[in-house]
């Protein structure tokens, strides 16, 4: 079988991974040059550590990644709403861990031995001929394959070209995101709610934070707002523990501002083209579930294509499973962001009496099986 990946990020590194566990080679493009992935943090909830376990890579991240014991809930002067001992809920699937991205990135393309990579090469055109999908790459040359997946993120060239109408939505919050020394008081995920801000902190190592805020902005002033870090809203909002982060902010910091959005689609195949992760189903960062749902869906489309008796059933057997699991996490995601946009007088009361029974809510059943 003749498989192309469209992307190589975590969603197209996992398929390709999953898919060498199947015993099959498939080819990857990413049109990035093949250099590190820098960036920000990761936090992973315990089905993202399952899927590394089936992925065989949990035991070598569990020993360099952050084990994360708990997630707090702080109001913007620093007073617990609520905070959740995560193996109440994940002890049947992993650890909760936190790590640099680049690490979760570097391990997952250390596994492949039998994937062709190629970076620095885009596609321009995917057209279905007969049973194959005639697959143009940026140098002019085209090749045929039995399955094209789609996993270049958010923007996706490949929904683009085959899904025009699935356009990314905004979803109401523009983001920053930067990794820092580890210069305050905490030793869990902990995150400050203020009025239509919020101030996020996780350890990824020994010495370092990640660092995440976001701030609900209407469509018309994303873009403008989104170039200009919100220094003072900070001091202004957040008081200990976290706002050291905001106050002594180191000047070389690496920022990565962005709009934050969502990609809703009834249907992630056509023909013998099926999206994955973000290209299928980007959501808020508000679930963590970003990194994990792309790891189930490189584990349940591999499962289906190596085990259907046909192209066809694999990719309709993917969708019916993968598509209530996502449909789920994207509706709790809107629920928590509505959530958190009220102002403080509205969020805090409800999170102190109920945020526990909130967190078990969203989160249970994501721990059945995949």
């Amino acid at each position: 079988m003749k498989i192309l990946i469209v992307g190589g990020g975590i969603a197209g590194l996992a398929v390709a991974r999953a898919l060498e566990l199947r015993g099959l080679s498939p080819d990857l493009v990413e049109r990035k040059a093949d250099v590190p992935q820098g960036g920000t943090g990761l936090y992973l909830p315990g089905n993202a550590a399952r899927a590394l376990h089936q992925l065989g890579l949990l035991n070598s991240l569990s020993a360099i990644a952050v084990p994360i014991d708990t997630q707090e809930i702080l109001d913007s002067r620093g007073r617990q709403l609520s905070v959740a001992r995560t193996q109440d809920i994940w002890s049947s699937c992993g650890p909760c861990l936190a790590l640099p991205r680049e690490t979760l990135h570097t391990a997952l393309r250390r596994s492949l031995r039998g994937t062709r990579l190629c970076f620095g090469t885009s596609i321009t055109d995917i057209r279905q001929v007969g049973k194959k999908s005639v697959t143009t790459f940026g140098d002019g040359t085209a090749r045929a394959y039995d399955v094209v997946i789609g996993a270049d993120g958010i923007h996706s060239q490949v929904r683009q070209t085959l899904f025009p109408e699935a356009s990314p939505i905004y979803t109401g919050n523009v983001c920053w995101r930067f990794v820092t020394k580890y210069v305050v008081d905490i030793d869990g995920w902990t995150v400050m709610l203020g009025n239509r801000m919020s101030l996020l902190a996780v350890p990824i190592d020994d010495d370092h934070l990640y660092v995440y805020v976001d701030m609900a902005v209407s469509e018309t002033d994303a873009r403008l707002r989104m170039a200009r870090f919100p220094l003072s809203e900070l001091k202004d909002q957040f008081a200990a523990p976290l706002s050291p982060l905001v106050t002594h902010m180191p000047a070389q910091s690496q920022l990565h501002a962005g709009c934050i959005e969502q990609v809703v689609m009834t249907d992630w195949v056509k023909g013998n083209v099926v999206l994955i992760g973000d290209a299928a189903h980007a959501c808020s960062p508000s679930m963590a579930q970003g990194a994990a749902m792309a790891m189930e869906d490189a584990l349940v489309l591999a499962e289906t294509l190596s085990t259907a008796s046909n192209i066809d059933d694999a990719l309709t057997a993917y969708t019916l499973r993968r598509k209530p699991r996502v449909d789920w996490v994207q509706r709790q995601c809107v629920a928590r962001d509505r959530m958190r946009r009220l102002p403080g007088w509205g969020h805090a009361p409800l999170l102190r009496l109920a945020g526990n029974a909130l967190y078990k809510r969203s989160y249970l059943p994501l721990t059945e099986p995949i």
